[in-house]
């Protein structure tokens, strides 16, 4: 039921507000809901059972005989008492300024218009967060004072740049994060979403040197190192303003900047670029410390992975198993004991503990394909280490078909199959002489897009110093 999953939610503190809340006459006049409401906590959601309507309606009624049209109508009605006490609740975190300047405006109580204004400019220099929904308030703030102002006098240049430049900010803010919101899911997704104006947006944020608003900048330079990948500065500018103004944006604002900044070195790293590797460890600690990559509770099946294999790059191995242990329980409840096997599977394989890494993943498979051909990889790489050529040849063919067979893999595709055939170029030639050894190594290198990069390279040198 509905009703009862909703009350679930609550906290201990949002229990008693909602009890206070249905014993206001202002917000509820029927008493029943409070009783209701008692009843409920006492009983089923304390005890965390079904609802049983007929014993909840006795409660309520005590002798008089059970009827389910009445007590459906009455949970029904609670239900739309809770969603209201949860919107009033949002509403309540939310700045109203401007609806008190609107009401001394109407009432001529320019004094205390006035000095109400006056508190709101002192306040804002030490209000934070400072993103699009600060300069949202600061655009209604300043229509209110544009609206006093005209009210008052006729002519005068008013306060009409202070509209200007709130609502342009909040815009372009709005602009900016939704394009990277957008092109971060185009690096995985082959979509095409236009973006109206982008050009004009980036040249007038540049001549008017609006990056150095922190969190527009931010957005800014985040667009550029999207577009502008192989420039390194876009990206450390954006990183630096993150860690620099940090209280600037709203906790759920700074997860989805974490997993930004995190995706995008991850690709970086996917790319062989192991320079990311620190920054993104450093990233994930403190993450992890501040709880912003844990959503309602919950890890994130493929943070937990990308954790666990940046600990791994930088063989951080009694780290990483402490991870694992530590955080399995933070998984969806389907997926932790797959996604523990498998990174558990991948620090032994690191460690060259090739037959309990296999034994691991014997019977591993997933749904997600990118995580599937993760696991695909990994198999190639144990059978060639553990000299069963002939095993990796084998699942070097499985995996082939399966990128054959599924076509929604974005960018890694590419990189897969890039890794496939290098694999099988280094299975060919197993006793060619120095040179060609060489020139393979300078064609795994020059390749862009290829997966394992890294462990192709050594093994490729391995051939080299023979």
């Amino acid at each position: 039921m509905k009703l009862i999953k909703l009350l679930q939610t609550f906290d201990n503190q949002q229990i008693k507000s909602f009890d206070r809340y249905l014993k206001s006459p202002y917000f509820c006049t029927d008493t029943l809901m409070e009783q209701l409401f008692s009843v409920l906590i006492n009983t089923q959601l304390k005890k965390n059972t079904e609802l049983d309507k007929e014993m909840t309606f006795k409660s309520l009624f005590g002798k008089i005989p059970y009827n389910d049209t009445r007590m459906r109508l009455l949970l029904s009605r609670l239900f739309k008492y809770a969603e209201a006490f949860l919107v009033q609740e949002q509403q309540m975190l939310q700045c109203k300024t401007d609806l008190l300047l609107k009401s001394y405006r109407h009432k001529s109580l320019d004094k205390l218009f006035q000095e109400t204004m006056a508190s709101i400019d002192e306040e804002q220099k030490s209000q934070f967060p400072k993103n699009e929904s600060f300069y949202d308030d600061q655009y209604l703030i300043a229509i209110e004072h544009y609206e006093y102002l005209v009210s008052k006098k006729r002519q005068g240049e008013f306060n009409l740049k202070d509209i200007s430049d709130a609502m342009e900010t909040a815009y372009i803010i709005k602009k900016l994060r939704h394009c990277c919101r957008v092109m971060h899911v185009h690096s995985v997704y082959k979509l095409e979403t236009p973006f109206p104006f982008i050009d004009q947006i980036l040249s007038f944020v540049a001549e008017n040197k609006l990056y150095e608003i922190p969190v527009l900048g931010f957005y800014y330079y985040n667009y550029l190192s999207i577009i502008f990948g192989a420039k390194d500065e876009y990206f450390q500018k954006c990183l630096s303003l993150h860690q620099l103004y940090e209280n600037h944006f709203e906790q759920d604002e700074r997860r989805e900047i974490y997993l930004n900044l995190l995706n995008y070195c991850i690709r970086k790293v996917n790319e062989g670029q192991s320079q990311y590797n620190a920054t993104v460890f450093e990233l994930y600690m403190k993450g992890l410390e501040k709880d912003f990559l844990l959503d309602q509770g919950k890890l994130s099946r493929f943070t937990y992975r990308n954790i666990a294999e940046i600990g791994i790059n930088l063989k951080e191995y009694d780290w990483v198993n402490s991870f694992l242990e530590r955080y399995q329980s933070k998984l969806e409840k389907n997926h932790q004991n797959s996604f523990y096997l498998l990174e558990k599977a991948r620090v032994l394989s690191d460690q060259r503990n090739y037959h309990q890494a296999v034994a691991l993943l014997a019977n591993l498979s997933f749904d997600d394909h990118i995580i599937e051909l993760s696991t695909r990889l990994e198999r190639i790489r144990i059978f060639y280490e553990m000299e069963e050529l002939e095993l990796s040849q084998y699942h070097i063919e499985s995996m082939e078909i399966y990128l054959r067979r599924k076509n929604n893999f974005g960018y890694h595709s590419e990189h897969y199959k890039a890794f496939i055939h290098f694999m099988r170029k280094i299975l060919k030639q197993m006793n060619p002489n120095k040179l060609q050894w060489t020139a393979l190594r300078k064609q795994i290198e020059q390749e862009e897009k290829l997966t394992g990069r890294k462990w192709l390279l050594e093994k490729v040198d391995q051939k080299i110093l023979k």
